[in-house]
């Protein structure tokens, strides 16, 4: 039996891997296209900006709980952060923005790396799934690019039928 830190480990690198694939295979014009237009106002490549700026995020989160902390402010503003976040990485290509992805993802696996079996049992705050295990947020890095990706999937598929 694989132990979570491995399990995770993998996954986190095998979605990494799916994400950067899925990236590059897109065309250049598919990178502006609008994917959100409610909350927020995100295109493709402001899709995968958001992945860099959450994940860095996510790692304030995962080392805070490490430490003993309580995870994520109660008055952490997720919109907020969600509306500002991802445009300062407006100017950068789509290349950069892989390899900010990779780095970050990267970085991930290296505190989950160092993580033991307990560490993933801590309890702490996460400002979009609230009071859970450690275990679930890191899961939740993953999970959340694979359901960005289905959005993409779909408003790429939507536009070329149109």
């Amino acid at each position: 039996m694989v132990d979570r830190r491995t399990d995770m480990t993998q996954a986190l690198e095998k979605g990494a891997a799916r994400t950067i694939t899925f990236f590059k295979t897109l065309a250049p014009a598919d990178l502006d296209r609008p994917v959100y237009v409610d909350d927020v106002h995100w295109t493709v490549r402001q899709v995968l900006a958001h992945f860099i700026t959450i994940e860095k995020s996510m790692q304030w989160l995962f080392r805070n709980m490490l430490a003993g902390g309580p995870g994520s402010p109660q008055d952490f503003d997720l919109e907020r952060f969600n509306r500002t976040q991802p445009a300062k990485l407006d100017g950068l290509s789509l290349d950069e923005l892989i390899e900010r992805f990779g780095a970050v993802r990267k970085e991930t696996i290296a505190i989950v790396a160092d993580m033991s079996e307990s560490d993933f049992d801590r309890i702490g705050r996460h400002p979009f799934h609230g009071t859970d295990r450690l275990e679930r947020f890191i899961r939740w890095a993953d999970e959340h690019a694979r359901l960005h990706e289905l959005d993409i999937r779909g408003v790429l598929k939507a536009a070329r039928e149109s």
